[in-house]
């Protein structure tokens, strides 16, 4: 019993020193403190928004809709046999492999409400599903950051190999120790209509929850690369903390093996985002970064064998500016969101007069 009270009050401590120093950092640093904020809200209307929100709405609509459970059997098999995970699991693996760092926590979600998969299997899925899209690795960090496009294919193909990988671990690593293979519960799905419009109301409160913790985060990077600024190598583990950011700094002339290992970790923004859309479902923190940490390595172990095999010519690492907004990037991104709004408010409006 002491153990526990002695527990809790370590833990009450820490939230006291966590709020004292966030207000000290707003107060002391209220510049860095705006400018983080201002950059990361740019990054969600500009980036975050218009790439991720599409791929939330399609994984939760694949899942209510039915669509997740009637994909070939050509690629469903080698995800029943390998990770011995349900068919409806594809989908979810592919989702998160295309469409970025949050998109496979969402399906999963998707899937565990409608119990199509059990709370174990939520957990599995939860310590591989992880992923940076090819938007982000090949466009963003290859074409633009690095100024060399097969540096991205190297760095997207990397990170693929490890999440497969990943996945057979898991297998082993989360297990209720049970030889029975575990069945999921059947589940009627949605019209087309109803499906669409859970998919698009889960999707938008995916969003804003996700554009808060950037917002957050945002703030905490740019007040670290102020305080850091002179000391590169101290600077540079803001991508332990936010990846864009992070590869940003990491993009100006770090070796790509190290760019490959954040990418790969993912920074604790992603991980907070991952736990966010994983609420209710007990993902075990421990195990989680186990296997981000390991996901790191073989992301950086992969890419170095793949830069022997295919070297690169030694190109000048182009430097970016901070995020901003174009006119038609962030009025594709709000037209979007305000179109989602519409579907989610007369869905409500409906439900209301069905009562």
């Amino acid at each position: 019993m002491n153990i526990y009270k002695t527990v809790s009050r370590i833990k009450l401590a820490f939230l006291w020193v966590t709020v004292c120093l966030g207000l000290g950092t707003l107060i002391i640093f209220p510049t860095q403190c705006r400018n983080g904020a201002t950059n990361a809200v740019f990054l969600c209307i500009q980036v975050l928004i218009p790439s991720l929100f599409p791929f939330m709405v399609l994984s939760g609509f694949m899942v209510s809709s039915g669509i997740s459970s009637k994909i070939p059997k050509f690629f469903t098999k080698p995800v029943s046999v390998l990770y011995d995970l349900p068919r409806e699991c594809a989908s979810v693996i592919l989702l998160s492999l295309i469409g970025g760092y949050p998109v496979g926590a969402s399906g999963i979600k998707a899937l565990y409400c409608k119990k199509a998969i059990s709370e174990m299997q939520a957990q599995r899925m939860a310590m591989f599903c992880v992923a940076s899209g090819p938007g982000f690795l090949v466009t963003y960090l290859g074409t633009v950051m690095l100024s060399n496009t097969q540096v991205g294919y190297i760095l997207l193909i990397s990170q693929t190999i490890s999440v497969l990988m990943l996945g057979l671990v898991a297998r082993f690593v989360i297990n209720n120790g049970s030889s029975e293979k575990e069945e999921a519960e059947s589940h009627s799905p949605m019209s087309i209509g109803e499906a669409l419009t859970e998919a698009v109301s889960t999707g938008i409160k995916s969003c804003v929850g996700m554009c808060s913790l950037v917002v957050l985060f945002g703030v905490l990077c740019e007040v670290f690369i102020f305080l850091f600024e002179n000391v590169p190598k101290i600077k540079s583990l803001v991508a332990l903390i936010e990846i864009t950011n992070g590869t940003k700094i990491l993009a100006e002339g770090s070796p790509v093996v190290i760019i490959s290992f954040a990418c790969g970790f993912g920074g604790l923004c992603v991980h907070f985002q991952i736990f966010q859309q994983l609420k209710g479902i007990c993902i075990p923190k421990g195990k989680f970064y186990f296997f981000r940490i390991m996901q790191g390595f073989l992301c950086s172990s992969i890419t170095y064998i793949l830069t022997k095999i295919y070297p690169q010519s030694a190109e000048t690492f182009s430097s970016i500016e901070s995020a901003r907004p174009t006119l038609s990037n962030s009025l594709t991104g709000c037209v979007m969101l305000m179109l989602s709004s519409v579907v989610f408010l007369i869905s409500l409006k409906s439900k209301k007069h069905c009562r």
